[in-house]
């Protein structure tokens, strides 16, 4: 299989090269950041700090809700009567 002979990244990186890739990792998240300055300066920000706090108070309402409700869940089934469920083994 011809991938099998190629060398990975790692085998051929030299500091150079790493150093490379980082840099311009670096340059695409500036890029994004300046991106987005430009949008927020137009529109605004998307959430105040307020409304992020709030949000995640919602979310975090919202999951331990859900979180006992399945676990509401679980325990009628558990409490359900063995005798109730129908058993392949009894025909």
């Amino acid at each position: 299989m011809m991938n099998d002979m190629m060398p990975t990244i790692e085998e051929i990186a030299t500091p150079d090269i790493l150093a490379q890739i980082e840099h311009e990792e670096w340059e695409r998240g500036n890029e994004e950041r300046e991106r987005w300055e430009a949008v927020e300066a137009i529109h605004g920000p998307l959430l105040t700090k307020a409304d992020l706090d709030a949000f995640h108070a919602d979310m975090q309402r919202e999951s331990l809700a859900l979180d006992i409700a399945l676990e509401n869940a679980f325990k009628c089934d558990e409490d359900d009567d063995e005798d109730a469920w129908s058993n392949d083994d009894d025909e």
